[in-house]
């Protein structure tokens, strides 16, 4: 194993504290540094001992006592967070001759090369990290009481069952497959129609199994808290899956899984499928690759030890009237789909009230991109965020605006102190109100209609500025250019944002129940997601559904398409995915496959649990006096992750801290033959890989694959069925056996 962690990027531990409490701090390092080995229980009492005197409600009635909570709560937000970051592998290191400032403290981050020759042991210790959050999610009342509900018997069809008896006992399992052992693959593959009969249903909620009784939405849920991850909400669009086996009693459940609205950034998924300009600067260049061969080194050259010598050359892949047709072919969608991006996205936000609002202001304004609209576009774009903020002290009014962390330059957006006075934008929270006209007239939309209004004025300028005819000379003339590269930049990411949350989802969650687990279940769960009924699934669901933020951004409802042709997921360690590795589905217009692409950037909140969340977000409350991430619909992507940086950085502690060192390898499924066309706006008619002139037995095909192309391989192997007959349900998954009663009795419920 390699060193414990990377020594070239420490993280200074001098938080923004009282001097009481960096004493405290200071101390507290001594004493980790000469007890390592007891390091988390040192932290975990210290953090008691803080919070014991800390009151429940902030003493907003007193000036003096506040400032105290404040303290004291910001302190223990700083040993929260250490304690998570030591939990994960963080060294932490004290020397007074060697470290500026006070406390003399540094943290390592563990080194992500340390497990590089050890995938198991990186793999456990991911899994350790998970696992905290996981068993945390146990200790609300609520969703043990839900455990308990699920795993109580209830009468159906004349019997008792719980949502128990949708697992597979590993004993019943084994004895339907042992057998097959003795038969040539054939015979396998033909007893395993009676042995296996999947099928895949929608979780809904409120609606009843008709084999248990018990509500669908809350098997799945069951089932959900069996995974490694906690289950947490996600906003957006979600549709949640089940696959049951309809050979058994019961139709025990197979797999789980759960598509959900695609992250709007994702920086090697938007590279392959066109979104930067990255991307399209590759497009242009002629396709190549670099080929390595070993040749005989000329006679003078050779040696006793050395007589060949490796040779890199680059072959090119296609011929210049190849890679010129290409090109021109490119560059004609290219401008086609960013000219009708920017149009679009202009008419899809509504300024008539702006027009209303300034006498000087008309639509020709709007029409021309002119100064005025500019103007009053960065006015308007002010006050909304002026209200927003909570009307915060002005630069002026402040001694020392550099350090205050929330105060407000009106002569940033055009205006004066007195433009500020009675302004009639109200800061009312858009997802409390019931009409889209008024959503779009609180101040969170109208700052960001100005913004985007002031983007798409200024880039859809340049593309009326520049008739040049040729297509493939206007891109070309574009990337050269700030203002061109900008403008198709800002319509690459009207394009996304158009289809990232409809055309495309992310496979939030997809794996196997055990015993599934053993004979490669979650294979199944991932193809069956590809399939003609999940597509249909989704369809039904979305069909004529209005789009919260465009909708409050025109003011109007906005229906957005409801058709899918790509997924996107990531696996859960950095290294590749047994599950999604060689998935490939026979459709019958093409293969369905799973699509290596990439890694994430290795950033999260995964090393911070609730309480460290928790007291890093009432910090930044205390600190700005408001909610400065409020985590209402239309504020923005990843709110978690900017609550916990914004609290680290109000304390004086790097926001880098949230790089976990563990990045993800990306995967990409075309689910249509046109899926970039269909995503860059080109086209609204997909050209499925299946024809859905019968959606059940097309789906079935999916299921004859997997039992033939994977599950008559491993029921041959002994070890696999020993697994399959090992398996416990009620010690190994009942999650009534894992959570721990010992302190909150059933009968507390």
């Amino acid at each position: 194993m390699r060193h414990a962690y990377d020594d070239s990027n420490p993280y200074p531990l001098q938080p923004d504290l009282s001097e009481e409490y960096l004493d405290d701090l200071d101390r507290l390092c001594d004493r980790i540094c000469q007890s390592p080995n007891d390091r988390e229980s040192i932290v975990e009492t210290k953090i008691r001992t803080v919070e014991s005197d800390l009151p429940e409600e902030p003493p907003t009635y007193d000036a003096s006592q506040m400032d105290a909570y404040t303290e004291q709560v910001k302190y223990v937000a700083v040993l929260e967070a250490l304690l998570d970051l030591l939990e994960i592998g963080y060294h932490i290191e004290k020397n007074p001759d060697k470290i500026e400032g006070y406390p003399s403290v540094q943290l390592y981050p563990p080194d992500p090369d340390r497990f590089a020759d050890d995938a198991d042991a990186y793999k456990n210790q991911e899994r350790e990290i998970l696992q905290k959050e996981r068993q945390a999610q146990f200790d609300d009342d609520s969703v043990r009481e839900f455990i308990r509900e699920m795993e109580t018997p209830s009468r159906q069809h004349g019997k008792q069952v719980s949502v128990t008896d949708l697992i597979v006992d590993g004993s019943e399992l084994y004895d339907d497959l042992h057998h097959l052992q003795d038969l040539d693959r054939e015979a396998i593959i033909e007893e395993l129609d009676t042995v296996f009969q999947p099928y895949i249903q929608v979780a809904e909620r409120g609606v009843e199994d008709e084999q248990t009784g018990l509500d669908l939405h809350d098997i799945w849920r069951y089932f959900r808290y069996t995974w490694l991850t906690p289950y947490n909400s996600v906003p957006g669009r979600n549709i949640n899956f089940l696959v049951r086996d309809a050979a058994r009693e019961h139709h025990p459940v197979m797999g789980i899984a759960s598509l959900a609205s695609s992250m709007m950034n994702l920086k090697q998924r938007d590279q392959y499928l066109g979104w930067r300009i990255d991307s399209v600067k590759q497009e242009l260049e002629q396709k190549t690759r670099k080929v390595e061969y070993e040749e005989i080194l000329p006679k003078e050259e050779r040696t006793q030890n050395k007589k060949k010598r490796t040779v890199t050359r680059t072959e090119k892949l296609e011929t210049e009237e190849e890679w010129n047709e290409r090109v021109s072919e490119y560059c004609s969608m290219l401008r086609d789909a960013t000219e009708h991006a920017i149009d679009e996205s202009i008419e899809n936000v509504r300024f008539d009230d702006f027009i209303s609002r300034y006498d000087d202001l008309s639509e020709s304004d709007f029409e021309t991109s002119s100064d005025t609209a500019m103007q009053r576009l960065k006015q308007l774009e002010g006050l909304g965020q002026y209200i927003f903020k909570q009307q915060p002290p002005l630069v002026d009014e402040v001694d020392d605006p550099e350090n205050h962390d929330n105060v407000f330059d009106p002569s940033e957006y055009g205006l004066t102190a007195a433009d500020l006075e009675d302004v009639d934008i109200k800061d009312d929270d858009p997802g409390n109100l019931d009409s889209w006209k008024r959503k779009s007239e609180t101040a969170l939309f109208v700052k960001k209609r100005a913004r985007n209004l002031q983007k798409l004025l200024r880039d859809r300028e340049y593309f009326l500025s520049n008739d040049i005819e040729d297509d493939r000379e206007f891109i070309e003339t574009a990337l050269k250019t700030e203002e061109g590269e900008r403008a198709l930049r800002t319509a690459l990411k009207e394009i996304k944002k158009r289809r990232v949350g409809a055309g495309m989802m992310n496979i939030q969650v997809c794996g196997a129940i055990p015993p599934y687990n053993h004979i490669l279940g979650g294979k199944l769960v991932a193809m069956a997601i590809t399939g003609p009924e999940v597509i249909n699934a989704y369809r039904d669901k979305y069909e004529g559904y209005k789009s919260k933020i465009a909708s409050a951004m025109k003011g109007e409802p906005v229906i957005k398409n409801n058709e899918l042709v790509f997924l996107d997921t990531t696996g859960l360690f950095k290294v590749g995915s047994a599950q999604y590795d060689r998935v490939r589905v026979p459709a019958l217009n093409g293969q369905i496959e799973y699509e290596e692409v990439g890694t994430t950037e290795g950033y999260g909140s995964v090393q911070f649990g609730p309480p460290t969340r928790k007291r890093l977000t009432q910090v930044t409350e205390l600190l700005e006096n408001r909610k400065a991430v409020k985590g209402r619909f239309g504020e923005g992507i990843a709110p978690k992750m900017r609550k916990i940086r914004r609290g680290l950085e109000n304390m004086d502690l790097d926001g880098e801290l949230l790089k976990h060192e563990s990045p993800r390898i990306i995967y990409a499924v075309q689910l249509a033959d046109n899926f970039r066309e269909f995503l860059f706006g080109i086209s609204d008619n997909p050209e499925y890989f299946w024809p859905f002139d019968d959606p059940t037995a097309e789906q079935e095909i999916i299921y004859d694959h997997w039992k033939s192309r994977w599950v008559s391989k491993r029921v041959q192997k002994d070890s696999v069925l020993n697994d399959i007959r090992e398996f416990d349900k009620d010690k190994d998954l009942r999650l009534g056996y894992e959570v721990d009663f010992k302190n909150h009795s059933l009968d507390d419920f």
